[in-house]
């Protein structure tokens, strides 16, 4: 039918295959369909083609009603359809954004170290003709130089057995929209009926083993891996995913992106857990890697290099021992002796030595760079004056002369020289004992009678080896002294030098001190012969050793026997001298404790008693002597001349007492009672103090007077 006219209402039509509609005359468009109905309206099933359709009439509100100020209010009855769906779909375009793609792109990659333990290799430096074999294997690849440490100048040094490599992507761009927040995301492409397609990693790897600081290749190997992801999700690091869009129930995703991270992890060494010294050297590992996504070809390979130097260090730590420098015996040889005396007695005053000694194994299996061995003393008054007291190897070579030498000890190594496994360091020195003014004289010894020899050898590691031996000042017998005398203390002051004063005695010299012999009573005594003497006591003398007055030959005494067992008397005679010259009234004397009345017999005590120059027999017959100690006498007795204990002297004196006088402490205040003879004015300057021993005491270190 080709012209049915205008249809009217409430009529029915099926059609086989196709209705003509003719409107108005017009032939409008071809309806395809299986059945129509027409009765108030047109009821189309499937489809129908039009230019264009009107709005109609409402059945509620009509156009351009309640619409003022609405761009509604534009459309009536006859607004094209299309013209309101467009306006609609204009007011909706920023609430229903379209699906978006990653928009950053794959750039590279990253290796990824595995594992980077590092370790510090054993310190020492390498001798020449070394018999280790790990030292030996490592110097013939280059690892090991003499003179220098091992793997000198490399580092870091790897010693992790499982280190390698893995690799991440890297994604270069910016985006707005990404599977996850993940900025390492790049896009891959669309998907496949809304569904992830693939998306491939392909990496080659090539492995270079160099054991030779040469960097020449000895073991190549390669090997290559594919990874694939399917659809979204993760594989071995391969990771895909659907970049959903803001309102994936209205409008579906798209696009997908992806990464990978981590992938490919590739060791540098596949020997054991314990590998052996000849596993050290350089592992170079080349990588390639593409990547795939879809039906799309492979990317271009991005290539990467990374060498690090790996060594087994603890093996090679257990195979290159520690050290521990052996030595000889030292020797010490006394060559020249100088003596001084004291009352008699000699003191060593001076003296030289030479010290000698030597060291094995410092250079066994490595050795250390530095002051390698040294000799000093642990003394008082030595000085070391010539000879090899301190090696260096500094720079790894020999920088002392004459004191390396090789294993027969014969012929030395000239400096810089790098040492031999098996040479052998000699250590000597010339040294002089003597510094002034020192004494090792105590009350009832001597000490130290021995000073101290100290070498020390240093091993591979900076760890210090010291042996000590003891050597004595002075051995008994030697120098032409006698054996059973022991051995010589030491007093290195000069002969005849004292620290005395006209108002104190400290016992370290005899200046002041007056022979006991009768002209003592005459005020005209003998001064003491301070010069060179030996065994020059008198019966009847004290003994000055450093420091004390002492019994000869008794608990407190140095070197002398007692002169004479016949008396258990001995005396000292000590002159004071009132300076400047001034008439006195008063004067005190302290001797350190206590005294025992002259007159009274006390074992182990000391007396003393004064002369004054005033009071000497040319003046009084007999002479007069003072005891400080007897506070309650005046006159006392006269002493018989050649009493043993009360007079030393072959002529009688009065002893008198310190009537007037006091004691603090151990001072003695005395008066001068001019009555008496004790005088000290412009014309009697001096008095002379006799100190008394009966038996043997405890010494006395000090006598001290005062004048006022």
């Amino acid at each position: 039918m080709s012209n049915l006219g205008r249809i009217p209402n409430g009529f029915n039509q099926v059609s086989r295959s196709a209705v003509a509609i003719t409107v108005d005359g017009i032939d409008q468009a071809l309806i395809t369909t299986a059945s129509f109905t027409m009765n108030d309206g047109l009821n189309v099933s499937q489809s129908i083609s039009a230019s264009n359709i009107n709005a109609g009439n409402p059945t509620s509100n009509q156009w351009q009603q309640n619409l003022t100020g609405s761009y509604f209010n534009n459309f009536t009855q006859n607004t094209d359809v299309s013209e309101i769906l467009r306006f609609i779909a204009g007011l909706l375009s920023q609430s229903a954004p379209d699906a978006s793609p990653n928009t950053k792109t794959y750039s590279t990659y990253t290796a990824n170290a595995q594992n980077t333990t590092t370790g510090t290799v054993i310190a020492g430096s390498v001798p020449q003709s070394s018999t280790n074999t790990t030292v030996q294997y490592l110097t013939s690849r280059g690892f090991a130089n003499t003179g220098s440490t091992l793997f000198s100048s490399i580092t870091p040094i790897y010693t992790a057995v499982n280190y390698g490599y893995t690799y991440t992507s890297v994604a270069a761009g910016s985006t707005i929209v990404s599977s996850s927040a993940d900025a390492q995301l790049f896009g891959l492409g669309t998907l496949s009926s809304g569904n992830a397609t693939s998306f491939s990693v392909s990496g080659s790897f090539t492995f270079r083993f160099k054991d030779n600081a040469a960097k020449t290749d000895t073991a190549t190997s390669s090997s290559q891996a594919l990874i694939v992801q399917t659809g979204t999700g993760s594989t071995s690091g391969v990771s895909l995913a659907k970049i959903l869009t803001v309102n994936p129930n209205v409008i579906p995703p798209a696009y997908q992106d992806g990464k990978y991270a981590s992938t490919f992890s590739n060791l540098i060494y596949s020997g054991s857990s314990a590998p052996a010294v000849s596993s050290s050297g350089y592992y170079h590992i080349s990588a390639s890697i593409m990547i795939a996504s879809g039906s799309s070809g492979y990317t271009t390979p991005i290539q990467n290099n990374n060498e690090i130097f790996f060594a087994p260090l603890t093996t090679i730590s257990t195979n290159v021992p520690s050290q521990t420098p052996a030595t000889g015996s030292t020797t010490v040889t006394a060559l020249t002796a100088v003596s001084r005396s004291l009352s008699g007695a000699p003191y060593l005053s001076g003296s030289t030595y030479n010290l000698s000694s030597s060291f094995t194994n410092l250079f066994n299996p490595l050795y250390y760079v530095g002051t390698i061995a040294s000799l000093s003393t642990v003394s008082t008054g030595m000085t070391q004056t010539s000879g090899v007291t301190s090696v260096l190897t500094t720079g790894g070579t020999v920088q002392t002369a004459g004191a390396v030498f090789d294993s027969t000890g014969v012929t030395a190594r000239a400096t810089s020289t790098i040492p031999f496994e098996t040479d052998v360091v000699k250590l000597n020195g010339l040294y002089t004992f003597g510094s002034a003014n020192i004494t090792n004289i105590a009350q009832t010894s001597f000490t130290p009678t021995t000073f101290t020899v100290s070498i020390a050898g240093v091993n591979k590691a900076a760890s210090t080896t010291t042996y000590a031996t003891s050597s004595n000042y002075h051995t008994a017998g030697t120098f032409g002294q006698p054996v059973a005398s022991g051995s010589l203390a030491y007093n290195t002051r000069t002969q005849a030098t004292d620290t005395g004063t006209v108002l104190n005695e400290p016992f370290t010299g005899e200046s002041y001190r007056i022979a006991l012999a009768d002209n003592v009573l005459a005020f005209n005594g003998t001064a003491w012969d301070t010069t060179f003497q030996l065994y020059n006591l008198g019966a009847n003398d004290l003994q000055v050793k450093p420091g004390y007055l002492v019994k000869p030959g008794g608990t407190y005494g140095y070197w002398l026997a007692n002169p004479s067992a016949t008396s258990d008397y001995k005396y000292y005679i000590r002159k004071f001298t009132v300076s400047p010259a001034a008439t006195k009234t008063s004067m005190t004397l302290n001797l350190g404790q206590a005294l025992t009345n002259w007159a009274t017999v006390s074992n182990n005590s000391v007396s003393a008693v004064i002369l004054f120059e005033s009071s000497k027999n040319t003046i009084y017959t007999p002479a007069r002597l003072y005891d400080p100690s007897d506070l309650l006498s005046n006159f006392i007795a006269t002493k018989t001349a050649n009493t043993d204990g009360q007079n030393p002297f072959g002529a009688n004196f009065d002893l008198y007492g310190n009537t007037g006088g006091s004691l603090a402490t151990t001072t003695y205040t005395i008066p001068l009672r001019s009555a008496d003879g004790m005088n000290l004015n412009a014309t009697y300057t001096n008095i002379y103090v006799l100190v008394r021993y009966k038996g043997d005491p405890t010494p006395l270190s000090t006598i001290t007077v005062t004048f006022a």
